[in-house]
């Protein structure tokens, strides 16, 4: 195997960059495919202002005429601002099993870094924390949700291989809420709004929850600050995501939680699980793809818990029951009988503990790998 790696300039070369994932991963159950178009404007300078203050090289692997492996290496202002460390970020790293492979691109990815002063590679990571992130290293035999990237196990091997060690560890947990209790749920809550003086929030149109966007991302960036690989998002991205995003939110599903003085102080952002309906899309919304998603929409078992805030004034005051009762209310509505809980670094207890009153198990485990350039 003589292996060619050239970075992807051209519409041409970001399309097959697109397309090996599908084609890696074309049989496998467990995966949720991303759309393909989101990708390409996710990797596009010219329309995901995420890529700000950042630069990138996305790096494609051959075997002869075929695409065997890929990386996008990415350097963040951002973050070098934030941590004061010259950290290189590698993100959309598949490949077939070759560490002939896997070493051509981390190899190419190195040389570019070092070119522009780097000190230490990790990730998997995106272009900010709202991309999917880390390598599952447990629960392969688990499907993943609309937000994470499923892999094979044996990139931990090649990982190892090439000089990475652990830098993080992501949590993830599966809960049974078919058979819960709400009466629980809503005595904590009840306690909670007269104790906080908090008001439960329930925009009746998705305009009217959009409105609320600004604050959202307020306080996503406020809680999210000290965690791993975040960085502030800008204006341009609140905007980005809130188009992206928000506009198909269930309203049923969405918990907002203001102080006695109309302050948003929490909120917890939920959807039906989209997995299936990806599986299925293979990638592309037309000409049946949206049919499908349309369908998860309307009827669906699970849900994905996808973003989760509370103000640091208010943890510990019962204001996560209260949202947790809002939130159960509608998913009992919709006959959702269990939730995924999407990353949760292995250290946050703070949000663990939201699950403790649940029966749960934790399923899966992605891990963000690190190397430091000698």
């Amino acid at each position: 195997m003589a292996i060619i790696v050239k970075e992807a300039t051209t519409r041409r070369d970001i399309n097959k960059f697109i397309k090996f994932y599908i084609d890696l991963y074309r049989d496998n159950k467990q995966i949720a495919f991303p759309m393909n178009a989101d990708e390409r404007k996710t990797l596009n300078p010219a329309k995901n202002p995420s890529h700000e203050g950042c630069m990138t090289r996305y790096i494609l692997a051959f075997d002869g005429k075929k695409v065997v492996g890929r990386v996008a290496a990415i350097i963040s202002q951002k973050e070098h601002e934030k941590t004061g460390i010259k950290y290189g970020r590698i993100g959309w790293f598949d490949f077939v099993d070759s560490a002939e492979v896997s070493e051509a691109l981390i190899e190419d990815a190195t040389k570019w870094f070092k070119k522009n002063g780097i000190e230490k590679i990790h990730g998997p990571l995106g272009f900010s924390d709202l991309d999917r992130e880390g390598a599952l290293i447990e629960g392969f035999e688990e499907k993943t949700t609309m937000a994470t990237s499923y892999n094979y196990p044996y990139y931990h091997t090649h990982f190892t291989n090439l000089g990475f060690e652990k830098s993080v560890d992501w949590l993830e947990f599966e809960i049974q809420i078919g058979q819960t209790k709400t009466e629980t749920f809503e005595q904590l809550a009840d306690r909670a709004l007269k104790m906080t003086k908090c008001k439960v929030i329930k925009p009746k149109s998705r305009k009217e929850l959009i409105s609320y966007a600004p604050e959202i991302f307020r306080l996503l960036d406020e809680c999210y600050a000290d965690l791993y690989g975040t960085v502030k998002l800008s204006d341009e991205q609140v905007e980005y995501f809130t188009k992206a995003y928000m506009g198909f939110l269930n309203l049923d599903l969405v918990s907002l939680v203001s102080d006695e003085h109309d302050k948003l102080i929490a909120f917890g952002i939920t959807m039906p699980s989209f997995t299936e309906a990806l599986q299925k899309t293979k990638g592309r919304l037309l000409p049946f793809g949206f049919i499908h998603m349309l369908k998860a929409l309307k009827k669906n078992d699970t849900l994905d818990l996808y973003l989760v805030a509370i103000d640091e004034k208010y943890q510990g005051k019962g204001v996560n029951a209260i949202m947790m009762n809002d939130i159960l209310k509608g998913a009992k509505k919709l006959g959702i009988t269990k939730a995924e809980t999407n990353l949760e670094l292995e250290y946050n207890n703070k949000v663990q503990n939201m699950w403790k009153m649940l029966p749960h198990r934790q399923h899966k485990r992605r891990r963000c790998y690190i190397k430091e350039l000698s």
